[in-house]
């Protein structure tokens, strides 16, 4: 008689790449103290570069002040593994989950979870799956 075992498979699910290619992420106020001003701030899909995939975070504004056109103003870029501690860089009001950064074509890996755990304790997606956190510099 044999036995026969079933392994867990670890592979991590991904959601087919959206056409959209700019996501709202949230918003975050910038300007002194007491004369704030609301920023929306945008997730742009670049494109593939030496097989690494970039993002950027871009918002909508105005050149100068006489102007009607409002243009998109490129505010950081990064490659894919970098995407997390470029958003937690921008302080949001609220972090986005991981699994809608899924949704949105992300597929990089999270680098460093002390710093980030405040913000992913509230995902579900992140509690169920941290097995895509790896630790960059080795010490565990």
């Amino acid at each position: 008689m044999t036995n026969i075992v079933q392994f867990i498979n670890n592979n991590e699910y991904y959601p087919v790449i959206p056409r959209q290619r700019v996501f709202y992420l949230g918003f975050r106020y910038v300007g002194p103290m007491f004369c704030q001003d609301v920023q929306d701030i945008y997730f742009k899909r670049k494109g593939i570069l030496n097989n690494n995939r970039y993002w950027a975070i871009i918002t909508y504004g105005k050149y100068d002040e006489n102007s009607s056109k409002e243009y998109s103003i490129e505010l950081e870029e990064c490659h894919e593994d970098g995407v997390i501690e470029m958003i937690d860089m921008l302080c949001l009001d609220s972090f986005p989950f991981i699994h809608d950064l899924r949704l949105m074509g992300w597929r990089g890996k999270i680098k460093k979870k002390e710093i980030l755990f405040s913000n992913l304790s509230q995902d579900t997606y992140y509690m169920n799956k941290n097995s895509n956190i790896i630790n960059i510099e080795g010490d565990e």
